[in-house]
């Protein structure tokens, strides 16, 4: 059965006139209809990524280590030494394998006692 019923309507995406035979048309032609749901799709990639984005940077910032809480602590891991004293994981884990840092081992963590810093030469 075809319909007799012509509406003038605008569409959606091009935003140009057109003729309607139906009250649930959207779109002038199929294409504007594919290209509306195309940016549809890209705007919502680009939604999920900003929030994505965002929580990162939350879970960095709840990450951070403050200076002034590591200089309160008896046993430092080995990025709060680093934190501590400006120098690089790799430069601490060779004080350690060479013997100049003393350390204690739990499972595969490295603690330092802050004692053990002043030693450094």
């Amino acid at each position: 059965m075809s319909s007799n019923i012509r509406i003038e309507k605008i569409c959606i995406f091009c935003k140009e006139k057109f003729i309607a035979k139906t009250f649930s048309t959207k779109y002038c032609t199929h294409r504007c209809n594919q290209k509306d749901y195309k940016k549809k799709v890209k705007e919502e990639k680009i939604r999920k990524s900003k929030e994505e984005f965002q929580t990162d940077i939350k879970l960095k910032e709840l990450k951070v280590v403050s200076i002034e809480d590591v200089q309160k602590k008896t046993y430092l891991t080995i990025k709060e030494v680093c934190l501590l004293m400006n120098i690089s994981e790799s430069t601490i884990r060779k004080l350690i394998k060479n013997g100049e840092l003393k350390t204690i081992r739990v499972g595969k963590k490295h603690f330092l006692l802050k004692s053990e810093l002043n030693n450094i030469s």
